[in-house]
């Protein structure tokens, strides 16, 4: 597989580079770029399978180079140190993305996906997808900060506020809310609610659980793990999402 690297802080992409080359022998870097501009001309001339590509670089923004790119690779990785609106985004889209510093065994890992997903496709299709959700994520912040979820009922809506909704679990077509006064079951998929609550502090943490982090009274160690919330209630957690939950949980950046 051939990469191109670009990020806009040299060290940060020679360290990359020096990871790649010791850890992952089935990658070649063709070329790093520090100039967004050269590296778009790289990218349609060179056509690598794979792009590792900053989120966030004075010139051009990660998501405005990928607009420009588009097509001319198969798979791209994003990397980025700060922002957890851009990583919600990435994760809810199912881009791969590498959080700095990066870690090898992550590192490693991303790019064994990278293989698979290159093997059978000829061109990223998640390109579409990251730009509709980041538009109607870019139009939320423009709104209004409406902190309740509004629920249908048999006569109208329930309003509820973000702060009472404990968690929610999935089962089949329908999705139950489990709230500090009452629980409320609708035809909804889970994914439904996923992009606002992510927003204001909920987690992901199983297939079938999106949980308010401020309800989260104790992590249980375990193959996953599992929470014990505020209402006494256990929800497991998946060991795919495990890592992500405890950097949440632990407030580490």
């Amino acid at each position: 597989m051939k990469a191109i690297i670009i990020d806009d802080e040299e060290n940060s992409a020679q360290l990359l580079k020096i990871l790649i080359e010791q850890n992952c022998p089935e990658l070649e870097v063709l070329a790093v770029f520090i100039n967004p501009h050269e590296a778009i001309k790289a990218i349609k001339s060179k056509k690598p399978d794979l792009v590792f590509l900053d989120v966030e670089m004075p010139e051009m923004n990660g998501f405005d180079l990928l607009e420009a790119i588009r097509g001319n690779f198969k798979a791209v990785v994003f990397t980025t140190a700060h922002s957890q609106y851009v990583i919600k985004a990435l994760r809810a889209s199912a881009f791969d993305y590498l959080q700095k510093p990066i870690d090898v065994n992550d590192l490693t890992e991303m790019v064994k996906r990278a293989i698979q997903k290159t093997g059978k496709e000829n061109k990223s299709p998640q390109t579409e997808e990251i730009h509709h959700r980041l538009e109607r994520l870019e139009n939320a912040q423009r709104k209004p900060n409406v902190q309740r979820l509004a629920v249908q009922s048999a006569d109208g809506y329930n309003m509820i506020a973000f702060d009472e909704i404990i968690r929610l679990e999935a089962e089949s077509n329908y999705t139950h809310i489990y709230t500090l006064n009452k629980k409320y079951t609708v035809a909804r998929l889970l994914r439904n609610y996923e992009e606002q609550l992510l927003e204001a502090g909920f987690i992901r943490v199983h297939n079938s659980h999106l949980v308010n982090v401020k309800h989260v009274r104790h992590y249980q160690r375990g193959d996953g793990g599992y929470l014990i919330m505020s209402d006494k209630s256990n929800v497991e957690v998946s060991r795919s999402r495990k890592k992500e939950v405890l950097r949440i949980l632990l407030g580490e950046e």
